[in-house]
């Protein structure tokens, strides 16, 4: 068992690998192209720094389901309309993308149906949900506006669970917390880095640090033949 404790997170999409995401949607039936990514900071037990790339993870937000049947045809329209109004939305043009390629077009990964309790108003039972499972996590926020605004399929819809934001989604489903452990049974360890590579010597040149600025001031001092002494001034006093 493989444990870090969670120090930050983030998330960023990314082309899917083969045997950790989902490269193909059989909802859609079509290959994925970007899928999003969580990835957590932190140190093991032992103190070893750690950058952890969580797969497989999905942002999602719920709607009511009124019964409209059949069921997968309904499915594929609804998501069929949210990806039509995003792109209607952000200004997307058909001609911006190519459009033999329609996995470049989607926001929907899926869509599944679920039972839940409403979150607004009183019911003594569960009732259908619509389960929306998008791409990017970013576009939440929007597709749940464009619910509430009759932008999809020609209807309002309240969404549900919109507003909580996709890692802190992920860490209620996982029962994550931060500054906590996160332990998993699976991992994969990265090759490490080529010391060659462009990227290694930017990761290790970004931040100068304050010995740099001042070794660079001597240098020009010298070069325009004034004193290379420097004397630090004195810290700035309290202003009442």
């Amino acid at each position: 068992m493989f444990s870090s404790r969670i120090v930050a997170a983030d998330f960023y999409l990314a082309k899917p690998i083969q045997k950790l995401d989902a490269c193909y949607s059989d909802f859609r039936r079509c290959p994925t192209k970007r899928v999003p990514v969580v990835r957590i900071f932190g140190a093991t037990p032992a103190g070893q720094k750690t950058c952890l790339h969580v797969h497989g993870v999905f942002p999602y937000l719920y709607v009511p389901y009124d019964g409209s049947l059949p069921v997968s045809k309904y499915l594929l329209e609804f998501a069929n309309s949210i990806d039509k109004a995003i792109h209607v939305a952000t200004g997307v043009k058909s001609t911006d993308q190519d459009t033999s390629n329609m996995a470049w077009q989607q926001v929907v990964f899926k869509i599944a149906i679920v039972n839940g309790m409403p979150m607004y108003g009183y019911y003594n039972e569960e009732k259908q949900f619509m389960k929306i499972y998008l791409y990017n996590p970013n576009l939440v926020g929007k597709v749940a506006e464009l619910l509430l605004a009759g932008a999809i399929m020609n209807k309002v819809f309240q969404p549900h669970e919109s507003h909580i934001p996709f890692i802190l989604q992920f860490f209620i489903d996982y029962n994550l917390y931060g500054m906590n452990l996160i332990k998993l049974a699976v991992v994969k360890f990265r090759a490490p880095l080529n010391e060659d590579s462009e990227y290694f010597r930017i990761d290790l040149g970004i931040n100068p640090g304050i010995k740099a600025i001042w070794d660079d001031e001597i240098q020009r001092r010298k070069n325009k033949g004034e004193s290379s002494q420097l004397t630090p001034p004195a810290s700035q006093g309290k202003i009442d």
